[in-house]
């Protein structure tokens, strides 16, 4: 997991990157020449919807998200224990009804074009998809461990605290 999530990082700091040259190429060509890229625009975002995407396993992985753990603390190792099976559930639960209904998502795509780009608008959200099914599987690794009693992993949020 630990691959796909700097693969993903990589691919949304690659988006964001290619953004902003095409921003600065756009910008440069207004002051220079009073004229536009008609393509950056579209471009642009495409691409921040799939640096939305890819940034979605990542963050999620490196516990970026949001979390209670003022309350948790609170109710000791049980209450941080049921809390991460509770928390584990509903991820399970999320990412599978989005998965589920993924393909027919996609399928209503089918031959729908990103105006100006002449892209499949299902290539948009493609990342999406696979994030969830990374998320997915590393929650349902996370739920193994807990299970066979292994800490819950360190995240940003819990970094520093004892």
């Amino acid at each position: 997991m630990g691959v796909c999530e700097r693969v993903f990082l990589v691919l949304a700091n690659s988006c964001l990157v290619i953004m902003l040259v095409g921003n600065m190429a756009q910008i440069t060509t207004r002051a220079v020449f009073d004229k536009g890229i008609q393509l950056v625009f579209p471009w642009t975002v495409f691409f921040f919807s799939w640096a939305v995407f890819f940034g979605f396993f990542v963050i999620y992985r490196r516990g970026g998200d949001i979390t209670v753990d003022f309350f948790v603390d609170r109710f000791g190792d049980k209450g941080r224990m049921v809390s991460r099976y509770f928390a584990n559930a509903i991820i399970i639960f999320l990412m599978s009804i989005m998965l589920w209904h993924g393909p027919q998502t996609l399928g209503q795509m089918a031959g729908d074009l990103i105006e100006i780009v002449d892209l499949a608008r299902w290539w948009q959200t493609f990342p999406l998809f696979l994030s969830c099914i990374l998320v997915l599987i590393n929650t349902l690794l996370d739920t193994a461990k807990a299970l066979r009693g292994d800490p819950e992993p360190e995240s940003a949020h819990s970094a520093g605290h004892s």
